[in-house]
């Protein structure tokens, strides 16, 4: 019987990464996790390998990071060499060039598609996606006494919001999102707004002016407790993050906002229930961190867009529920 073991990174320590998200789960039998600072040294590394190499890998598929470099390629190669192990594949270098051109002209898969490609080029069976996180009971014992506490309704016509975002350009105003919301409230929706720590003062301030029928969790539950709370979801609008993977995970459909400072299709939500919105400018393709024209491009995107998106995931799900006679 076969010994599946996810070796991953989230980046620097104190990092949220596959480990909150799949640690428990039947299907992985062990999660290693290093961080940037467990390699920074020659002894890390060599401290690294030799922690892979006692575990005696026959198989090792490698799942690149978007542009990875050819010197984090190489490295990775040698990683798996250096541990022994007996077959791999999966190392590939796809560099950025002429990137407006390739914006242009290239249709670019999501990442699930990306990923998968790979892992049926190794030869392995992967026609289909999925995602079985397995949530327990207990999570969602606690994210039901989170929304009774927050006073929301635990039914369909509750919709997320999650208007955080890492790079700054990637950040709809946060007065568009309470315009959304209040329009959605009136209608009887109520709106849970998600997100980490860092977002929550923002979160919280977008909760109390939509008012009627919204609150704020941001910071207060787990990765996990945040894929249950979505699953209980009808819809989630949110900017290019994580959270709107999370929610693809369990099946809800999002309406992403999106920039174009990177590749379309490359970051959005998988599957094809979902609507994603972005505006096309010229100074596209950018990949900036910090946008020198005020983030023109998230900004283009207008609040009865989002409006009318909304509208038309949540009559999609309206006909495609079973029709009582």
């Amino acid at each position: 019987m076969a010994h599946l073991t996810l070796v991953t990174s989230p980046g620097k320590l104190g990092s949220v990464g596959a480990r909150e998200l799949l640690d428990g789960v039947s299907w992985l039998d062990e999660i290693v996790v290093y961080h940037a600072e467990d390699i920074a040294t020659a002894r890390g590394r060599l401290a690294l390998v030799s922690q892979l190499r006692a575990r005696n890998f026959d198989v090792w598929i490698e799942l690149p990071a978007v542009a990875a470099s050819l010197s984090t390629s190489f490295r990775n190669l040698m990683v798996a060499r250096s541990a022994g192990v007996r077959w791999g594949f999966g190392w590939r270098y796809e560099p950025r060039f002429a990137a407006r051109a390739q914006s242009t002209f290239i249709d670019f898969p999501d990442e699930v598609a990306r990923l998968l490609e790979i892992v049926r080029a190794a030869g392995f069976a992967a026609d289909e996606s999925d995602f079985p996180l397995e949530l327990s009971d207990s999570t969602r014992r606690t994210v039901t006494a989170l929304l009774d506490q927050a006073g929301l309704a635990d039914s369909e016509r509750l919709i997320a919001f999650a208007p955080g975002a890492k790079l700054e350009p990637n950040r709809w105003p946060g007065d568009r999102f309470i315009e959304v919301g209040r329009n959605l409230a009136e209608r009887g929706y109520s709106i849970v707004v998600l997100g980490g720590g860092s977002d929550a003062p923002m979160c919280e301030r977008i909760a109390k002016a939509i008012g009627r029928n919204a609150a704020s969790l941001a910071g207060k539950t787990t990765v996990r407790e945040s894929c249950e709370m979505l699953a209980r979801c009808g819809m989630l609008i949110c900017n290019d993050s994580g959270v709107q993977h999370l929610a693809a995970a369990v099946g809800t459909p999002c309406v992403s906002l999106f920039t174009r400072r990177e590749f379309p299709g490359m970051w959005w939500p998988h599957g094809p229930q979902h609507e994603v919105l972005l505006k096309d400018v010229e100074c596209h393709t950018c990949f900036l961190d910090a946008c020198p024209y005020d983030n023109k491009c998230i900004k283009a995107i207008g609040v009865d867009e989002v409006i009318a998106a909304a509208d038309r995931v949540l009559m999609r799900r309206l006909k495609s529920k079973p029709q009582v006679a």
